[in-house]
C-alpha cells in the first residue's frame, strides 16, 4: 500500500492537470476577475479588479490600474499611476509571474501539491515551494468540483509579504480575439516612459 502523501499528491496532480486542460480547450477565454493584496496582518494593501483574456501562452489583463499584454514572445506592463510600460521578454521571470497557466504548471519542477477536503463543492489544492527562498511559497488553488473542475479563485501567498487573492467570475470559452488583444500598441501611451528589459 503506497503511503497517504504520495496517494494526495498523485490525486492533486491529476486534479491540476484537468484544470489545465480544459482552460486550454477553452481557449480563448475571457473572465473578470478580482485582485487584493493583503499585507502580513491581513490589512488590504491594494486592490483592483478587470478582464482576463487567455489563449494559452497568450493573455492580456485589463485592470483599472495596470494592463498587460503578453502575446507569447514580448509582454508589455503598464502602470497608470507611475505612466510607464515596462517590457520583458514573455519567458523572463517578470512575466512568469503573471502568466495564469505558468502560475498552474510551476508546480512540476518546484512545488509539491496537497488536496484538501470538500467543502460547499469547494476543494482547496496547495502547491508549497519545495525552496525554503522562494519568492512564492505557497499558491492555492480553490477549484469548483462540479462536472468538470473550475478555477473559482487562487491565493498566493509571498515570503515575507503578504499575499494576493485572486477571485475569478464565470468565463465566456471560445472567444474570437485578434491577435492586437495580446500586443501594447505603445503609441496609445504618447507620455508614458518606455522601459525595455529585455
Amino acid at each position: 500500500m503506497l503511503p497517504l502523501a504520495v496517494v494526495a499528491q498523485d490525486d492533486a496532480a491529476a486534479l491540476l492537470d484537468r484544470i489545465i486542460a480544459d482552460i486550454k480547450a477553452g481557449a480563448a477565454l475571457q473572465q473578470d476577475y478580482s485582485y487584493t493584496v493583503y499585507d502580513e496582518d491581513d490589512a488590504v494593501v491594494y486592490s483592483d479588479q478587470g478582464v482576463l483574456k487567455l489563449d494559452n501562452e497568450r493573455y492580456a489583463l485589463d485592470m483599472e490600474n495596470m494592463k498587460v499584454w503578453c502575446d507569447g514572445i514580448t509582454q508589455w506592463s503598464y502602470m497608470k499611476d507611475i505612466d510607464e510600460v515596462y517590457i520583458t521578454d514573455a519567458g523572463s521571470e517578470e512575466a512568469q509571474n503573471l502568466s495564469p497557466l505558468y502560475i498552474m504548471e510551476a508546480y512540476r519542477a518546484n512545488y509539491t501539491l496537497e488536496l484538501g477536503e470538500e467543502h460547499a463543492g469547494i476543494r482547496i489544492l496547495a502547491m508549497k515551494a519545495k525552496d525554503v527562498d522562494a519568492e512564492v511559497n505557497e499558491l492555492r488553488l480553490h477549484v469548483y468540483m462540479g462536472e468538470r473542475p473550475v478555477l473559482e479563485g487562487l491565493e498566493i501567498f509571498m515570503s515575507g509579504q503578504g499575499y494576493a487573492r485572486i477571485t475569478l467570475g464565470e468565463s465566456k470559452r471560445g472567444c474570437k480575439f485578434g491577435k492586437d488583444t495580446y500586443r501594447c500598441r505603445v503609441k496609445d501611451f504618447p507620455t508614458a516612459e518606455i522601459v525595455d528589459m529585455r
